[in-house]
């Protein structure tokens, strides 16, 4: 029987709904990525028939000001991990989770995955750096396969994120009958996918017929900020005042990020299915769950 396939940062948003994609082959890998000896043994033990590492710091705009922090966990924690799958588990695939933000300012998009690497924010810097273990790995005879995701969302975003931002504001507006809703930059265009065909493509990435390299996870469609925020604002049940809040602000930010998904649709045949409408609508219904829970407790 073929070993699980272990996730890193399966309590996150993305790994969550990760694992419901896995179903009984999935695991979660409990191991802090840091801490090198513990991450050998945990895969050791396991035998895994493949891992996916998507603990991070994910947050760009938390990303100005803690650096070291962010390179530690982001950079260190790959390097951790490619060690310990090579180490205790040689013949695994390994996922490793990277980012579109690592494009920078595109000379052009949809963006495919052989342009430039060039990001901006510390976030994509330290995902760059990952990717550049990943490829020295493979190199030495790993079987690794980068996945490139661009910006995706659904069931569960928290709010350092702006569509979970806005869908928790929502709910809580409805609760108490209205109010501001605080927003950042609407202007920019962003390629969203639904999480949920994310991690579908992650599942298909995993099949070892699939040839190693790197994956843009992408819709190859930008949509403003402002689009989305105004479907938001259409499904909510109370009216709310859009207010622009400078904190919200990023120091540096990427007026259009997108992806060319050509890549992985010839690999694996995946297409994102979920419709925008949808995502919104399921987002902003489990977080009007969510404020519920929490105004009942």
């Amino acid at each position: 029987m073929a070993g699980p396939i272990l996730v890193t940062g399966a309590q996150g948003f993305v790994g969550s709904h990760l694992l419901r994609e896995l179903g009984d082959a999935g695991a979660p890998l409990d191991a802090d990525v840091t801490d090198a000896p513990l991450l050998i043994d945990a895969i050791a033990s396991a035998e895994p028939s493949a891992v996916v590492h998507l603990a991070a710091h994910s947050s760009v705009a938390e990303s100005w000001g803690t650096t070291g922090e962010l390179w530690r966990v982001n950079v260190l924690g790959t390097v951790n991990l490619l060690d310990a799958v090579t180490a205790s588990a040689p013949g695994a695939r390994a996922l490793i989770v990277s980012t579109g933000e690592v494009y920078g300012r595109a000379e052009s998009t949809p963006t495919p995955e052989d342009a430039p690497v060039a990001p901006i924010s510390p976030y994509g810097a330290s995902k760059a750096a990952a990717e550049v273990s990943a490829g020295q790995a493979a190199r030495e005879g790993a079987d690794v396969v980068v996945a490139r995701a661009f910006q995706h969302e659904g069931p569960g975003r928290d709010e350092r994120f702006a569509v979970g931002s806005w869908v928790a504001q929502i709910a809580r507006l409805e609760a108490e009958g209205g109010g501001k809703l605080l927003v950042g930059d609407l202007s920019a265009r962003r390629d969203i996918t639904d999480v949920r065909d994310v991690c579908r493509a992650y599942r298909l990435l995993l099949d070892p017929e699939v040839p190693t390299g790197t994956y843009n996870g992408a819709s190859g469609r930008a949509v403003a900020m402002r689009e989305v925020l105004d479907l938001l604002i259409d499904a909510a049940s109370v009216p709310g005042e859009v207010e622009t809040d400078p904190a919200r602000l990023r120091p540096s930010d990427l007026e259009i990020v997108c992806g060319d998904p050509s890549r992985i649709r010839a690999a694996t045949g995946w297409e994102p299915r979920i419709p925008l409408e949808q995502t919104l609508a399921d987002a902003l219904a489990a977080a009007r769950e969510e404020t519920k829970e929490r105004m009942s407790a």
